[in-house]
């Protein structure tokens, strides 16, 4: 009979903690505070006439017209929900050069406070992946990482026009590849474009997931769009 109560008082000490585990996770993260910079004015670029068509609808589309703003670098921050083991919130703070590099950093809480932190960059043509103070390297993560600032082309779409070293491949009346460099190789990511509103809807390529692993299928869905600055861009995505 006492070991009954042990086990029971056991128990229910789990369980409390398991459902204040829980509410934890229920606790959004809030969001980095927005930075003190301003923005600059590059001007704009005019939307080439021989895009492959669903480009070009898109193009106009997220600019409102036939001038695309010319943007070079820009920083996002926001809220997430990331994945480790089980859905956990995030936030999020990011630095881009358009089509060339990126930083973003992480943080995943728990009631609100960061409780693990990881940093995912690409500069100078080397990527690196640091979660929770393990930093993995290599061939394939700078795969990975080069193919990062031309699926989020969307969130910086002048670069689409103003980047010489990009080709395009057309797929179909709603689809493409934008060929792109990486090092002395050249690889490619897959848009797919909205019918009805000519957004993009879906960004994919292959991808390594691990040194040592197989290229596998990588994708992102653009969900809600807002306009930034003068300029269509997502303001939601998975």
């Amino acid at each position: 009979m006492k070991f009954g109560k042990v086990a029971a008082i056991v128990a229910g000490g789990i369980g409390a903690l398991a459902v204040i585990g829980w509410l934890g996770l229920r606790v959004p993260s809030g969001s980095y505070p927005p930075p003190g910079v301003q923005t600059r004015d590059l001007g704009s670029v005019e939307i080439p006439a021989d895009l492959p068509a669903p480009v070009r609808r898109y193009l106009v589309k997220v600019a409102g017209g036939e001038q695309m703003p010319r943007i070079e670098s820009a920083m996002f921050w926001g809220q997430a929900q990331m994945r480790v083991g089980l859905w956990m919130p995030a936030r999020f703070r990011a630095y881009s050069l358009a089509g060339r590099a990126f930083r973003r950093e992480m943080q995943v809480t728990w009631f609100g406070l960061p409780v693990m932190l990881g940093i995912d960059q690409y500069v100078g043509g080397v990527g690196s992946m640091n979660i929770a103070g393990r930093v993995v390297t290599g061939y394939e993560v700078d795969q990975g990482a080069n193919l990062i600032p031309w699926a989020e082309a969307p969130l910086t779409p002048s670069v689409l026009i103003t980047d010489p070293r990009i080709r395009w491949e057309p797929i179909s009346d709603t689809a493409v590849s934008v060929i792109i460099p990486f090092g002395e190789e050249e690889d490619r990511v897959r848009f797919d474009f909205d019918p009805e509103t000519g957004l993009v809807a879906r960004a994919s390529a292959l991808r390594y997931r691990e040194p040592g692993g197989e290229r596998i299928p990588w994708w992102g869905d653009y969900l809600e769009w807002k306009e930034f600055h003068g300029v269509l861009i997502p303001s939601r995505f998975s």
